[in-house]
């Protein structure tokens, strides 16, 4: 009988023991994936800034919080870090424009005392220079339910004639005017076909994110897309940005 006992409890240790070695092998092999994962992936945004005609760097991008501070995006949390940044100018829109992309970081806290954790998140950016002078800021992303009761940066969410654009679509602008001279019915239809992202354009730069890390083929979808946006600016919009017409902050 105590044999019989002794061998179960011996049975019992050895499936235990290689649950355990099972365990840290499934993660052993899951941490050599990630890390293979993230070497194509440096690797190919290597590629794509070769192909642009851009420069790459990997590291912390020193630069990034102070030259874009406009965007809220940016300054979320603590221990904000762009890095995996492309940099300086290529075609967009069949014209050359500046334009900085690529990976941002950032820490939140929730919780106190025992309870306090620390959660770091990541997305990818795109940024491109506005090829006008004196164009107002705009916000245009999709409606979210609080958009209803809650103001952006204290400007009112402005509608427009079509009922479906502004069901779908939050737009925020310090010049109404404008946002309704760009956002006519051919940019609406554009805009509604293509399942914009979030376009956030701001002291001469138009900023495409939607919190989540891209595959680096994602950055040359997202540029192709700011493209199209600009190719889509009515000539009229173009004219009176020229003439100054916009200047005045409504």
């Amino acid at each position: 009988m105590i044999y019989a006992v002794c061998s179960v409890r011996g049975v019992d240790s050895t499936v235990t023991v290689l649950i355990i070695i099972g365990v840290l092998v499934l993660f052993a092999v899951g941490a050599y994936y990630t890390r293979q994962q993230a070497k194509k992936r440096i690797a190919a945004l290597h590629s794509l800034a070769d192909r642009l005609g851009l420069q790459f760097s990997r590291g912390a991008n020193s630069r990034h919080d102070e030259r874009f501070a406009q965007f809220a995006i940016f300054r979320v949390g603590t221990s904000r870090t762009a890095y995996n940044t492309l940099s300086g100018t290529t075609t967009v829109g069949g014209q050359e424009q500046s334009v900085v992309m690529g990976d941002f970081r950032y820490t939140v806290e929730s919780g106190s005392g025992k309870n306090r954790r620390r959660v770091t998140r990541r997305f990818s950016y795109v940024l491109v220079g506005v090829p006008h002078e004196g164009v107002p800021d705009v916000l245009l992303r999709k409606e979210h339910i609080f958009d209803r009761v809650t103001d952006f940066f204290g400007f009112d969410d402005i509608d427009f004639e079509s009922v479906e654009f502004s069901r779908r679509f939050h737009v925020a602008s310090s010049s109404k005017r404008f946002a309704w001279d760009l956002i006519d019915p051919r940019m609406m239809e554009f805009l509604m076909a293509e399942e914009a992202p979030v376009i956030d354009m701001e002291d001469g730069w138009i900023c495409v994110a939607d919190k989540k890390k891209w595959p680096a083929d994602r950055f040359q979808e997202q540029l192709g897309f700011v493209g199209r946006f600009l190719d889509h600016w009515p000539d009229h919009v173009v004219r009176g940005i020229a003439e100054g017409q916009y200047k005045e902050q409504e």
